[in-house]
């Protein structure tokens, strides 16, 4: 997996991590408030299950989806930039969050179990996937024209057959790239014309 850690080190990362941090599980359900940005209380966030984004909300009351939230994705506050726009996680389905305390991480483990080694560890190649992710947000926002932005956009999603499957709204996914939802549709409509794109249904081929 190119941008993920081997499944079986989550899976293993998930059933111990509560061995020796102190965890806290809650569930959110669809538009529910999961965090918000804060300088003081630290919090990271591993989505259990479920999909989450990150919010952008400007003075006017304008919205941008930073970037959206999958399972066995990291997220923190510690990580967001002093703004003065309101940053917010926001649950897009029912989705299950492990909070793990930040202060336990930098502790020495009084229980002297190789986990926490490994936690860190774990931890830190989730920043690094989480690093890149980021990197791809930028690269998506240097593309001028929108249909650049949206080649860029499904090939990064596609499968190993180029079919992106759309799993969420053409609004969702809009505000992600930055642009109006009518421009989006008009170009999705432009390119499937000049052969780039196939549309069946809530699935995208990718010819280009």
């Amino acid at each position: 997996m190119s941008k993920t850690l081997e499944q079986t080190r989550i899976l293993e990362f998930k059933k111990n991590l509560s061995n020796c941090v102190n965890v806290k599980c809650k569930t959110f359900y669809n538009k529910e408030l999961i965090l918000n940005y804060s300088p003081v209380k630290r919090k990271i966030g591993f989505i259990a299950y479920g999909k989450a984004n990150i919010v952008k909300t400007d003075k006017d009351g304008n919205t941008t989806i930073m970037r959206d939230l999958k399972e066995n994705d990291i997220f923190s506050n510690l990580f967001f930039q002093d703004t003065e726009d309101e940053i917010s996680i926001i649950s897009n389905e029912e989705t299950e969050v492990i909070f793990i305390d930040y202060y336990t991480i930098l502790k020495n483990c009084n229980k002297n179990c190789p986990f926490h080694n490994n936690l860190i560890i774990t931890l830190f190649d989730l920043l690094i996937v989480d690093n890149k992710q980021q990197n791809e947000k930028i690269e998506l926002l240097s593309k001028r024209s929108v249909e650049e932005k949206l080649l860029f956009f499904l090939k990064q999603r596609m499968n190993d057959k180029h079919i992106f499957k759309v799993t969420t709204s053409y609004k969702a996914i809009a505000e992600y790239l930055f642009v109006d939802r009518s421009n989006l549709m008009r170009e999705l409509k432009r390119m499937e014309e000049k052969g780039l794109i196939e549309r069946h249904e809530k699935m995208i081929k990718i010819n280009a």
